[in-house]
């Protein structure tokens, strides 16, 4: 974006008058604010859909596995009253004797489903039963189905009389002609509440012969509804289970939540970015810009990469400060996304590989195992140049090819994939590794992983963060984790402030991690001291205090 200085505003105002000039201005910052917006929320729409389609496709999933569980419970139930009545008939036991009805009594006692067994004459009509129930004398409890040996019918409350609702009998017709008969109480069934974040909206309704056996929940509405309906291949049994969209959108309404703060801070900062960009001159950035390059103004500054499970320094990522000719210091966000649009980057690519060469060349050198992550702008991947000037600035250094780790992030998309996949092959083939940076969180994705070849996946800070109380950050967590350990590559996480948020990654498997929980982003001769504190051999002859070790491994 092009801003005017104010000598080209008052010579422009002489021509076309000062009011036109703030209104097309005005236009521009809003242009600018409403761009911002866009791209600051444009992750949570998308988010919200991925967010939503796997709720859904959860949430179905759940629904289904209650009416599978439901439906099997209620097949075992019928089936094992089928077959004590069975048993009990081979046995004999189809006479009111009391010997005969005795023993029937024991077996519903041993009976895990059955409240009571008993005989019921050809017509439907009850004869007797151990235990007895209070009042059955005078209704016939079912019609009996000549074709069937076995029938299973929901006795209805009002033509049975003290008989609970949702009562089921299964009759087993003997040779004489009389049924075995079981009942079996509503109870019984057991209803399966499925996840807890379903339990309060969800309904369960199992139906026996077309008529309602069990009913709970809420129905929902029929433009709300999920349903899994199920049918059994053995008896007469329905089962539907229902929810509503709202209550399976309730598994991701935490990470909703994450997400619809990241987006509105991001799009805030981005705003203030617009606002701040649109009232700065672009003649004075480009000329601050040019000067801290031409002065040398930009430092490098290292971030240690740690081993959480040794406590041993793995190396460090090359991380850029501007500090200026007076002493300030000038954070990244300031001038990074200038730098980059501008082309300065490259020089200053350039410039921090020098710089680092000859800051860490001695400890390098004297230490093979340590790496140094240096990031790479997406630009860097369209050309050439970038491989030119790793092997003009470090072939036959103090630091050594494989010591390098170049990162590609994932939050800005690489506007030509196989000329980057050519690059990076060419890293490689100098013995150099190449990580992803920002893993998760941008437009690559798994086809970058696929594409580019990549050694490292670096998990962002953000997932990094949510992993105590979001499941969804901690499940991608585990998916990154799983995925470089089947492809062989590396994991670093970044970002980790705390202890907890080690203990965490540590049981997931990660074992390399670089944060504030060690260190910040240090200069030169600071990261030296700390790294070879860390390095030395100690001294046999004074042993470290278990106390004193830990704390060593942790700074």
């Amino acid at each position: 974006m092009v801003v005017e200085t104010a000598g080209e505003r008052e010579n422009r105002d002489e021509n076309t008058g000062s009011g036109g000039a703030l209104g097309r201005r005005g236009i521009l910052l809003l242009t600018a604010v409403a761009i911002a917006v866009v791209i600051g929320m444009a992750p949570l729409l998308a988010g919200r859909l991925i967010l939503h389609a796997h709720a859904e496709r959860f949430g179905r999933d759940e629904i289904s596995a209650v009416a599978t569980r439901q439906l099997r419970r209620a097949e075992v139930v019928l089936a094992e009253a089928v077959s004590v009545l069975r048993e009990a008939d081979r046995a004999g036991l189809s006479s009111c004797r009391a010997n005969a009805l005795s023993l029937l009594g024991e077996r519903a006692a041993h009976s895990q489903f059955l409240r009571r067994v008993g005989l019921v004459d050809a017509s439907g009509l009850p004869m007797c039963f151990d235990p007895p129930p209070a009042s059955w004398r005078g209704a016939a409890l079912f019609t009996p189905d000549a074709s069937r040996p076995v029938t299973i019918a929901l006795l209805d409350p009002e033509t049975v009389p003290d008989v609970d609702a949702g009562t089921v009998v299964v009759a087993w017709r003997t040779g004489a002609g009389v049924h075995l008969v079981g009942e079996i109480a509503p109870s019984m069934l057991d209803v399966d509440g499925g996840a807890d974040y379903l339990r309060g909206a969800r309904s369960v309704v199992v139906e026996l012969g077309n008529r309602v056996w069990i009913s709970t929940g809420v129905r929902p509405t029929a433009g709300d509804a999920f349903v899994s309906e199920l049918r059994s291949n053995y008896f007469p049994l329905v089962v539907r289970v229902a929810t509503t969209r709202t209550a399976l959108l309730e598994l991701v309404r935490p990470l909703e939540a994450t997400l619809t703060i990241g987006a509105v801070a991001s799009t805030v900062v981005l705003i203030g970015f617009s606002v701040w960009l649109f009232r700065k001159p672009s003649s004075e950035v480009e000329s601050a810009i040019v000067v801290a390059l031409r002065r040398s103004e930009f430092e490098p500054y290292f971030q240690p990469v740690m081993n959480i499970d040794t406590g041993r320094i793995e190396g460090c990522e090359m991380l850029v400060r501007w500090i200026r000719a007076d002493g300030t210091l000038v954070s990244p966000g300031a001038f990074m996304n200038y730098v980059e649009t501008s082309g300065h980057v490259f020089e200053m690519t350039r410039l921090l590989m020098r710089k680092s060469v000859a800051q860490l060349g001695g400890l390098y050198s004297a230490n093979p195992d340590l790496k140094l992550s240096i990031n790479l702008f997406a630009g860097h991947f369209d050309d050439h140049r970038i491989v030119e000037d790793i092997v003009e600035i470090f072939e036959g250094g103090p630091i050594a090819l494989d010591q390098l780790v170049f990162e590609v992030t994932e939050r800005y998309p690489l506007r030509d994939v196989p000329q980057a996949r050519r690059i990076i092959a060419e890293l490689h083939a100098l013995g150099c590794r190449v990580a992803l940076d920002d893993t998760g969180t941008g437009h690559g994705g798994l086809a970058y992983i696929q594409q580019l070849g990549i050694d490292i996946v670096k998990i962002d800070k953000m997932f990094v963060d949510a992993m105590g109380a979001d499941l969804g950050a901690s499940t991608i967590v585990d998916v990154l984790v799983e995925l470089a350990n089947s492809l062989d590559m590396g994991v670093v996480a970044e970002g980790v402030e705390t202890q907890e948020q080690l203990e965490r990654l540590r049981a997931k498997g990660v074992t390399s991690a670089q944060g504030y929980v060690f260190a910040p982003a240090l200069p030169a001769a600071a990261f030296i001291e700390l790294a070879e504190s860390m390095l030395r051999p100690r001294r046999a002859s004074a042993p470290v205090p278990e106390e004193e070790g830990e704390a060593a491994a942790v700074a």
